[in-house]
C-alpha cells in the first residue's frame, strides 16, 4: 500500500515499484481511506503486506496513522517504510519508536527504495541507506 497526500507522490513511487514487479499495488487517495483499507484487509482475511506512507498528510498524518496500525493487535505486524521530504533526525527516531521499520528521505533513490522494499518483504536485515535510521543503532 501507498500512502502519500500528494497524487504525484503515489503516481511516482507506483510506477517504479511496478517497473521492478510489484503490481499488486493499492493505493488510496487519502490516509483515512489507507487506514480503513487496512482494516477490511483484516476483515476479509486480505491483510496488506507493507505500508510505504508520508508524514505529512491532512486527516491523519503519518505518525498518528504508524501508531494506530501498531496498536491494532490485527495490524500490528504490518511493515511500515516511510518516505518524507522532513529530514529531521527527532521526527526520525519517533517514526522508529512508533514502528516503522524504514526511513527514506524524499528525493530518494529508486535502487534504495527497492532494497529496502524487497529486503522487508524477504524478512531479511534491511539494508542502511542514505536518509534512513540505521539498522544497528543506539537510539
Amino acid at each position: 500500500m501507498i500512502i502519500d497526500d500528494n497524487e504525484f507522490s503515489r503516481v511516482l513511487i507506483s510506477v517504479k515499484l511496478k517497473k521492478h514487479g510489484f503490481h499488486n499495488l493499492t493505493i488510496p487517495d487519502t490516509s483515512i481511506d489507507a487506514w480503513n483499507d487496512i482494516a477490511n484487509g483484516h476483515l476479509s482475511d486480505k491483510p496488506f503486506d507493507l505500508v510505504i506512507t508520508d508524514l505529512n498528510m491532512p486527516g491523519l498524518d503519518g505518525m498518528d496513522l504508524i501508531s494506530k496500525i501498531k496498536d491494532d493487535p490485527l495490524s500490528e505486524d504490518l511493515d511500515i517504510i516511510v518516505i518524507s521530504a522532513d529530514a529531521d533526525q527527532t521526527i526520525i527516531k519517533i517514526t522508529k519508536t512508533l514502528g516503522a521499520c524504514a526511513y527514506l528521505v524524499k528525493p530518494f533513490i529508486t535502487a534504495e527504495l527497492l532494497a529496502v522494499v524487497e529486503a522487508v518483504l524477504k524478512g531479511e536485515e534491511i539494508p542502511a541507506v542514505k536518509g534512513m535510521f540505521p539498522q544497528k543503532s543506539s537510539l
